[in-house]
């Protein structure tokens, strides 16, 4: 995922990505961004049946319900969707601040892996290929961080403060 506006060279880490030697697909994401989208349709075509190229959606969660992992920043509402869907994260070059810290967060509770690199990013991404276990452990630990009602429970301490 490059976010809503697309940013990124996220049709090169597809490209590098799509080279492994292994039965996965990939959906990449370009949100907004219409000359990405345009890249990701390219690298599709030299890769029939294996990605899938989508364009801004309001549905995300469904995207997320079908992925076994989703390669992304760490923002906060990105960090939460997954969580909340129970979707492991390999984060990739978090900005340093409150990308950086979801990371750790993440990490902590093995929810995530982390990578700086497009080498460190294939390096993680072939090791889950071969460690299905491990990555059904971040699942779990995903959703045990999940806090799906959170939005419902702020407002109600907030409403009973009122009170």
């Amino acid at each position: 995922m490059s976010g809503g506006a697309g940013v990124g060279g996220i049709h090169r880490l597809a490209e590098r990505l799509l080279g492994i030697d292994h039965d996965f697909q990939l959906i990449a994401l370009a949100g907004k961004n219409a000359r990405l989208l345009s890249e990701l349709q390219k690298v599709s075509f030299n890769h029939p049946g294996r990605m899938i190229p989508v364009g801004y959606t309001t549905t995300i969660e469904q995207v997320m319900a079908v992925g076994d992992l989703a390669i992304t920043k760490s923002g906060g509402r990105t960090t939460s969707e997954c969580m909340a869907v129970g979707l492991p994260m390999l984060v990739f070059a978090p900005i340093p601040g409150q990308e950086e810290r979801n990371a750790d967060f993440l990490l902590e509770h093995g929810a995530a892996l982390k990578a700086q690199d497009e080498a460190g990013l294939e390096f993680r991404v072939r090791a889950l290929l071969r460690e299905p276990l491990k990555l059904k452990t971040m699942r779990r630990n995903a959703l045990a961080l999940a806090k799906p009602n959170a939005v419902e429970d702020v407002l109600n301490i907030v409403l009973q403060a009122k009170l």
